[in-house]
């Protein structure tokens, strides 16, 4: 049973929002977070972006050159905002159960490119800063900031951290194959992005369709 999956059995049984789960394998650090965020069941779809920034925020002290890849991935791009290396792989799942309802982000982050981190800190860096994201999007999505669409009080940020964003990408489906060429024009406040073809037509794809590289 991976980090994850073991979160996932205790929040079922209702173990409280800030509970982690944490190991190391083959040079890689999983965790996973529980949160219980007080938002519509259906903001819980554009939770991922959140998190996204929240584990980017928990790692930039540590590496500068940092961003983010959508849908989520921490990378470290170059010059042109393509990924030279993924430093952490972020998802996100959701689930009801005695507590209610309950999302747990699951990451796991490359230890090489922060050796001089002990594991544990990473982990508590990362995990508070998911955290701490997603209890002030929580906030502004019951002040009213969320109403047009689930990313909408974190879209400014997202744009901003997002690598690609006015370049060149491919859209890749999740079984690799190369579905499209054009260049990241925009993303909305359901964090689905918007490629430009080289043929002007435009491309609206979700998280869950595809990746963006």
């Amino acid at each position: 049973m991976g980090v994850a999956e073991e979160l996932i059995e205790r929040a079922r049984t209702g173990a409280p929002a800030g509970e982690r789960a944490i190991a190391v394998e083959d040079g890689t650090l999983r965790l996973a977070v529980l949160l219980r965020p007080a938002v519509p069941m259906s903001h819980y779809m554009g939770i991922l972006p959140v998190c996204a920034l929240g584990a980017l925020e928990g790692l930039r002290p540590l590496r500068d050159d940092l961003a983010l890849a959508w849908p989520g991935n921490v990378v470290v791009p170059d010059e042109d905002g393509h990924a030279t290396q993924v430093a952490c792989t972020l998802g996100v799942r959701a689930g009801t159960g005695e507590g209610g309802m309950f999302v747990v982000c699951s990451a796991g982050v490359e230890l090489a490119p922060f050796a001089a981190m002990a594991s544990g800190e990473l982990a508590h860096a990362v995990c508070s800063a998911v955290a701490l994201r997603v209890d002030a999007w929580a906030a502004d999505v019951s002040a009213g900031r969320g109403a047009a669409g689930p990313v909408a009080p974190v879209l400014s940020d997202y744009f901003d951290a997002l690598a690609l964003m006015g370049r060149s990408c491919e859209v890749v489906y999740p079984n690799g194959r190369v579905a499209a060429t054009g260049t990241l024009t925009a993303v909305d406040v359901w964090g689905r992005a918007t490629v430009r073809l080289v043929d002007g037509r435009e491309l609206v794809v979700s998280p869950e369709q595809a990746s963006l590289r």
